[in-house]
């Protein structure tokens, strides 16, 4: 009787044990999801194109979400200053922006340049400014674009405001002398910039030199309609940035999923379809902040 007795107590206090046990694991599991929760950012461009911009991304950041266990979010802006403002006022963490609006953001917004998308069958990111006249024009030579028509992308664009100044500059050509031009217009896009010539809107625009490939692949325009009178210098590459609010072992984690993505499956980028992304980093922007520097020396 005596031995009976002692089992049920033992028995009873193995049942308290795996009773307190049970509940112990059940807080920790359920501290544990808690604290696993999904952490969430926002991604905003800038309105390069009507045709592509975060569409062009979809796989890279699905790619990215998987790697990262991260949820991206994406946010088109109508312009290249509320790119930025997003960033600043925290409605964006990550960005794809245009080399000169990207040094905007990196002095006003936090941002922090890490890669940048490469072309299949390229070696570098790189890019650059096309001056676009329609096939029948009169226009030859660059310098014959003195008192015509030129179209633009949109204020702030790297490709297709600021290069192409500076290249008219160097044939001593001002777009904001009115000898210099009949008239000089910002179409809003590259793709419009270049609808305008197609459409006799204008003489000749200067544009990103992926956007003309990736209308012209697209069927857009057919190669016979136009010709490219003036191709700049190397233009740094449009880079993908994320705001140093991010902790940095975040941001660690994103740039890793972004250099390792051609991994695991097709990737693309501005101007389409990309064969994999590269490092970059803020100092390779300082050639564009000496550009800003002496376009605006010469104003």
């Amino acid at each position: 009787m005596l031995a009976n007795n002692n089992n049920n107590k033992k028995e009873y206090r193995m049942m308290i044990i795996l009773k307190r046990l049970v509940l112990v694991l059940m807080f920790f599991f359920t501290f544990a999801n808690a604290q696993a929760e999904t952490k969430k950012f926002n991604m905003v461009f800038v309105p390069a194109s009507e045709k592509g911009d975060e569409s062009d991304y979809t796989s890279l950041i699905s790619i990215v979400e998987k790697l990262t266990g991260f949820e991206i979010n994406t946010v088109k802006v109508t312009d290249y200053n509320a790119a930025v403002e997003a960033m600043r006022a925290g409605r964006a963490d990550i960005a794809w922006y245009g080399g000169k609006t990207y040094i905007i953001a990196a002095e006003i917004a936090n941002a922090e340049a890490f890669a940048a998308g490469v072309r299949p069958g390229e070696k570098n990111a790189s890019y650059f400014t096309y001056f676009v006249v329609k096939k029948d024009n009169q226009i030859k030579n660059f310098s014959d674009v003195k008192g015509k028509t030129l179209a633009l992308n949109t204020i702030g664009s790297t490709s297709g405001d600021l290069i192409p100044q500076v290249e008219l500059s160097k044939i001593s050509l001002l777009t904001t002398n009115k000898d210099d031009f009949k008239n000089v217009f910002y179409a809003g896009s590259h793709d419009a910039c270049l609808l305008s010539v197609l459409n006799n809107q204008a003489d000749v625009c200067g544009m990103s030199s992926r956007n003309f490939d990736a209308r012209l692949t697209d069927g857009t325009f057919k190669m016979d309609q136009v010709r490219i009178i003036h191709r700049s210098d190397p233009v740094p590459p449009p880079p993908l940035a994320y705001s140093k609010k991010i902790s940095l072992e975040d941001r660690k984690k994103i740039k890793k999923a972004v250099l390792e993505a051609h991994k695991h499956g097709t990737i693309g980028g501005y101007g389409g379809k990309m064969s994999h992304y590269i490092e970059v980093k803020d100092s390779d922007y300082d050639l564009l902040r000496d550009v800003v520097a002496l376009l605006e020396s010469k104003q």
